[in-house]
């Protein structure tokens, strides 16, 4: 039976200077047989959530496909009666103890749907999720903040002392996924328009800290889903303060912490970028060629 999975992003695939690995998620899990992808919701983060939302709308309408997209989160503190809030209540309510949330962006949505059913996360399968460090992350002359947990630090508290399976992708995970122009060009089953989005922002990330690469951040904890096996997992203590979450560092905490699962690093680089092209050819076969 194929896992049940609702996607919570921020998308912004296509937009000039703006992240892609949102979208190459979407087209990742829609390669997959193995995955009921059961929705999208979006919040800000990569973009405004208009921008977000207006952006995973496009894509999905140019798949062709028939998948809910819903507005979510457009600021930290919102009223938590969002469209994505409510859809993540009724479809977690619908499929208790089924349902798995991939959140590869800030976490208000989650925090908001906790908020309007105090039992949500009781009833949620699991939850994988990028965000937070470990250590600062300096790639070329600049030192990278982080984007997701720190974004909303109330609603990553929440999350990550939830009592569901969490499982967390840190950047310096994540830095074991880089992409540059060898791999666009090699990437021949995708069309010229999401080609052209690759390298805006590889460009766009290049001059920013001074490399020729950008990463896959996103497509770790998507990969997990399927292929738990690339990944070295360790349990881990968290002992995050409000003002840690602020800034999106994971502290190590004692016996007492809320324990989540941390990804520490790919195991087996190959398999995970082959694994990554074969879903993304199925989805240029199924619904772009």
């Amino acid at each position: 039976m194929a896992e049940k999975v609702i996607l919570d992003c921020d998308n912004t695939m296509g937009l000039l200077f703006k992240e892609v690995d949102d979208g190459l998620t979407i087209l990742h899990l829609l390669g997959l047989s193995e995955i009921d992808l059961l929705g999208i919701t979006t919040t800000f983060g990569n973009g405004k959530i208009e921008q977000v939302f207006n952006q995973t709308q496009r894509l999905i309408k140019h798949l062709q496909i028939d998948l809910p997209v819903l507005m979510g989160a457009g600021f930290n503190g919102q009223e938590p009666n969002t469209p994505a809030a409510q859809y993540l209540v009724d479809m977690v309510n619908q499929h208790p103890q089924q349902v798995t949330l991939l959140a590869t962006g800030p976490v208000g949505n989650l925090f908001a749907a906790a908020q309007i059913d105090p039992r949500f996360f009781l009833k949620v399968k699991g939850i994988v999720a990028m965000g937070g460090y470990l250590q600062p992350v300096k790639l070329g002359y600049r030192n990278l903040q982080e984007m997701n947990f720190s974004a909303n630090p109330i609603a990553a508290q929440e999350m990550l002392g939830a009592p569901c399976p969490v499982t967390v992708f840190p950047a310096q995970a994540c830095l074991d996924a880089p992409y540059r122009m060898k791999d666009i060009r090699r990437a021949d089953y995708w069309p010229k328009w999401i080609k052209r989005a690759l390298v805006q922002w590889l460009i766009t990330f290049s001059s920013y800290t001074g490399g020729r690469v950008f990463y896959l951040w996103d497509l770790l904890p998507a990969v997990y889903l399927t292929k738990p096996d690339l990944f070295d997992i360790r349990s881990f203590h968290l002992g995050s303060s409000l003002d840690d979450f602020a800034v999106g560092n994971l502290v190590k905490g004692d016996h007492n912490s809320p324990m989540i699962n941390i990804c520490s690093r790919i195991i087996n680089h190959q398999a995970f970028f082959t694994h990554l092209e074969n879903t993304w050819r199925k989805t240029y076969s199924i619904y772009l060629s």
